[in-house]
C-alpha cells in the first residue's frame, strides 16, 4: 500500500495560483476524483500534486542524464591525461 506525503499540499497561497484548464479522459477524471476523495483533498489539489511530482521526476531524470554525461566526459579526459605521462616530463622518482 502506498503512503502519500500530503505535507506540501495546500501550501500555495491563492494569489500565487493561476487557472489551468485542459481536457482529460473521463476514466482519468473518475480516478482523480476517487483518489482525491480517499485522500481528503480537492480534485484540483490532487491533480496539482500529480503535476508537481511529474515535473520533479523529469528534473531528477535530467540531472541524472547530465551527471552521467559529465562523468563520461571526465573519464575520457582522465584517460587522455594518462597517455600524456610520456610527454617528455621526467618523474623525480
Amino acid at each position: 500500500m502506498a503512503i502519500y506525503d500530503l505535507s506540501s499540499l495546500g501550501t500555495a497561497q491563492m494569489d500565487e495560483l493561476i487557472s489551468f484548464s485542459f481536457r482529460i479522459p473521463k476514466t482519468l477524471a473518475a480516478s482523480i476524483e476517487a483518489t482525491a476523495k480517499r485522500l481528503g483533498v480537492s480534485k484540483s489539489e490532487c491533480a496539482r500534486r500529480a503535476m508537481e511530482e511529474f515535473e520533479e521526476r523529469l528534473m531528477h531524470e535530467r540531472i541524472a542524464e547530465l551527471s552521467h554525461r559529465l562523468a563520461a566526459q571526465s573519464a575520457s579526459a582522465a584517460r587522455s591525461m594518462e597517455h600524456s605521462t610520456s610527454d617528455g616530463l621526467l618523474s623525480p622518482f
